[in-house]
Parts: C-alpha cells; structure tokens; sequence
C-alpha cells in the first residue's frame, strides 16, 4: 500500500505537460507491441510453412548486415533530420512493406524470407526511439515509479492485439494481418510526434544536443572505448538475446513437428503471445515494482540469470512440448518485462549521444547479431551432433546464464562510476 501511495504522490507531483507527456509515450508503446504481436505470430507461421526450423539460423545470419546497415543509416542521417522524420520514414517503410506481403505474398511466397528477417530489425529499431525519448525527458528518480507502467500499456498492446490472430485468424486469414500496420502507425507516428512536442528535446535543436558533430559509424563505435560501461551493457543485450535466439529455435522445432496447418499454426503462435504478453504485465505493473525495491537494481539484475536458469531446468528435467512452450513463455515475459525495464534504467545516466547513438548499436545491431551467434553455434551441431542437438543447446544455456551472473557483478562498480560522473556534471 505504501509503494501504491508512493506511485500515487509522484503523479500527483508532475506538470501538466509531464502527464501528457507520459500518455503519449504509453500510446507509442502501445501501437508498437501492439503492431508486432499481430503482424509476428502470421510472419512466424507462413515462414515455417514455405521454410522450415532448418532455415531459422540462415535468417538469424542475414540479419547481420541489414543490421549494419540500418543502424549506419539511423547514426548517418539521425543528426540531420531529427528523431521525429527518421520515424515517419521507419514507419513508411514498415507499413510499405507489410501492405506489400499482404498484396503479393500468396504470389511470391519467397517474399516471407525478407519480412522474416526486417521484423526483428524494424521492431527493435521503433522501441529504441521510444525510449530514448524517455531517457532524455524523464528523470533518474522517477524511472522506477514510471518505466514499469510504460513497459505495462506495451503489454496492454500486445494482449488486446494478439487476440486478432489468436482467435480471427481462421476467417481473417494469416496474410490479411499484415494490412493492420497501417492505421496502428498512423495513430504510432501522431501519438510520438506529440510526446517529443513535450520532451526535453523540444527546447531546443536535437543536434545541438548531441556531444560530437561527426554521425560517422567511427564516431559511434568510439563511444565503446571512451565508456568500458557500453562494453557492459552491450554485452548484457548479447548473453540475454543468445539464450532467446537458442530457446526460440528449440520451440519452433517442436511447433514444426507438432503443428502441421498453417493457419492453426499461426493461432497457437498468437496464443503463445497473448500468454507471454499477459505474464509480461505481470511483471512489469506488479513485479518491477517490488523487484527493485526488495532487491534493488543490482540485485534485480542478479535475480534474472538465476530464475531462467531454473527455468531451463524444468524443461532439461521434463522435454515436451508443452514444457518447451512454458519454458519459451517464460524467458520471453522476462525479456520483455524483467530485463526490459531494469536494463533501461542502466540508461539514465548517460550522454545524449550514448543513449541515442550508441543505444541503437546495442538495442538495434547488438540486439539481432546475437542470434547470428546462436545461430553459427546451431549450424555447426547441425552438422557434427544432429541427433544430439536440442539437448546441447540446453546445456549451452545453462553456461550462458551462469556467465551472465559473473558480468553482472562486475557491471555495477562501472555503473557507479558513471552515476558519479553524471552528478558532477549536473
């Protein structure tokens, strides 16, 4: 009761244009989950169908280069045109493209390969946005109260949108979700327009903002010499996106195998994601908030790598189908509520420029070359341990989580370094 009260005094306590400000971003968390947890269930069950689990790590690997150079372009042409144009023309580009599947994809069903591989590039790309907006605008002590809610109305999103193809696919028909992109970005694009109007960015010129002058990909990558606590973070995003990249491909192979129909395919997809979308809530509106404050920040990032690794283990203890979807449920609500939240707090104390540029390298090239680990890693026991080979990428899991805690204790004496610095600057 005293931490609701608590929550309570600080909304009381903000400005009118701060409330606002904190709806519209909401709005934008909500369009974006929203937007994905209709568009990823059909894109999921359609690429099984013309390819298969084998094709996962393939996909995993071409994502390298378009993330490359996306985020080339975003850190090129950021500084130039601003956060509010780079994402009216991302959100152009995804609605183009998906009004494109839905028109030619019965077509040219190769097309799914491509879509496949931008959806997990487009959707880190528009959350990376979004939050550095937030990082700029809201203040270090009321990310605790506010960050859950925000990741929450995501949540909302996701549960409200994943009933489409949960329950309407049969009749709506797997490429027809695709069309739905465009009025969630129109609403996206208005609501985020109306949030930067209030942000701190709006004071003044964002590239006036900015500590370096030069958007070349040499000056991003600098920022990781100058602050060994990017090196962290970054590697923070990798241990975690591995261990999806290697849960995610051991469900799609049961899924494959138990599943054959597509549509039926796409609708158990998009009851998974309701699940993981409601548990993710959960966490976010009820578990963040007890989290840091019975653990603290540090010891919230400690708990994550342990109870995944529990996790694991009911699955290596117990192999079935429903044990690797409970499990897959499971590390997805995490990474989406738990660790979301708490590693965005990680943010707050840096530059401009690091949340801004050096954010997109972690959350955006970071974020989706980790599966290309994963995926080299599946290619080569494909191939040397095939019958072996779910059970292995178990065991590898378990060590991952294992270093995870070990970088955990060593990224907090770097966290205090930067807080120390940020409060001599201010």
């Amino acid at each position: 009761m005293q931490l609701i009260r608590s929550i309570r005094q600080e909304i009381s306590g903000m400005l009118r244009a701060e409330k606002l400000f904190v709806f519209f971003v909401m709005l934008v968390g909500f369009c974006i989950a929203g937007e994905y947890a209709i568009t990823r269930p059909a894109s999921t069950s359609i690429f099984l169908s013309v390819y298969s689990t084998k094709h996962l790590p393939l996909v995993w690997l071409a994502t390298v280069p378009l993330n490359f150079l996306v985020v080339y372009l975003y850190n090129r042409f950021l500084p130039r045109i601003g956060p509010i144009r780079m994402l009216g023309f991302l959100a152009m580009t995804v609605a183009a493209i998906h009004a494109s599947c839905a028109l030619w994809l019965k077509a040219f069903p190769a097309l799914i390969f491509f879509q496949f591989v931008w959806k997990d590039v487009y959707i880190l790309l528009m959350f990376k946005q979004l939050w550095s907006l937030i990082h700029t605008t809201i203040k270090k002590e009321r990310a605790k109260y506010l960050y859950g809610l925000i990741y929450g109305m995501g949540t909302v999103g996701s549960v409200i949108c994943s009933l489409i193809p949960g329950f309407l696919v049969v009749d709506f028909g797997s490429y027809r979700l695709f069309l739905l992109t465009l009025p969630l970005y129109a609403v996206l694009f208005w609501a985020y327009r109306n949030a930067f109007n209030r942000s701190y960015l709006a004071s003044k010129s964002f590239k006036d903002k900015l500590e370096t002058e030069d958007p070349k990909p040499k000056e991003s990558l600098l920022m990781f010499r100058k602050n060994p606590f990017l090196v962290s973070l970054l590697l923070l995003v990798v241990f975690m996106q591995v261990s999806v990249g290697l849960m995610e491909y051991q469900f799609n192979s049961y899924l494959e195998l138990n599943i054959i129909d597509q549509d039926a395919r796409t609708a158990y997809c998009g009851r998974i994601t309701a699940i993981v979308n409601l548990l993710s809530g959960l966490f976010q509106c009820v578990g963040s908030f007890f989290l840091v404050h019975m653990l603290g920040l540090r010891g919230s990032h400690l708990f994550i790598p342990c109870v995944l690794f529990s996790n694991l283990l009911l699955f290596i203890w117990f192999p079935s189908f429903i044990m690797i979807s409970l499990a897959f449920v499971f590390l997805k609500a995490v990474d989406f509520s738990l660790f979301g939240v708490v590693r965005e707090m990680l943010y707050i104390p840096l530059k401009t420029d690091e949340k801004f540029r050096a954010k997109a390298i972690i959350d955006v090239f970071a974020y989706r070359t980790s599966k290309a680990l994963a995926s080299c890693f599946i290619l080569v026991l494909q191939i040397a341990a095939s019958v072996y080979l779910l059970p292995v990428i178990s065991y590898v899991s378990l060590a991952i989580f294992v270093a995870w805690f070990i970088l955990v204790t060593r990224l907090f004496k770097k966290y205090q370094d930067v807080s120390l610095m940020e409060i001599k600057q201010n």
